[in-house]
């Protein structure tokens, strides 16, 4: 798996390395974070590619989604990032425009 640009844990932003150039994450956490970004991209926010995301402004936060839709959809968009499988998603918190779980994959675990 290629590396990723690695983003910040807190501010979900780019870093940069001990040079100043802007630093890469490598595995097992690029594979890690690659699936975090994807659980967390908004449907259309992805500037080079629209088509990706999940409905969260229009069909998920502050709507009565059913969890099992939701979980479907947080495991598909977790199974986009390359050599991850068997994907199982837990939810813990879902109340007005709060979200928290767990998305557990081959290799890794991404918290919510």
């Amino acid at each position: 798996m290629a590396a990723t640009l690695l983003l910040d844990r807190s501010s979900w932003d780019l870093c940069v390395d001990a040079i100043g150039n802007i630093a890469l994450a490598s595995e097992p956490y690029s594979r890690e974070q690659d699936v975090a970004s994807e659980c967390r991209v908004f449907d259309g926010e992805c500037y080079y590619d629209t088509t990706i995301g999940l409905p969260f402004d229009t069909q998920v936060l502050g709507q009565a989604v059913p969890v099992q839709i939701l979980k479907e959809k947080l495991s598909q968009a977790a199974r986009r990032v390359p050599g991850v499988s068997n994907v199982t998603v837990f939810l813990t918190e879902i109340s007005g425009r709060t979200l928290g779980g767990q998305v557990q994959f081959s290799g890794g675990t991404v918290t919510l």
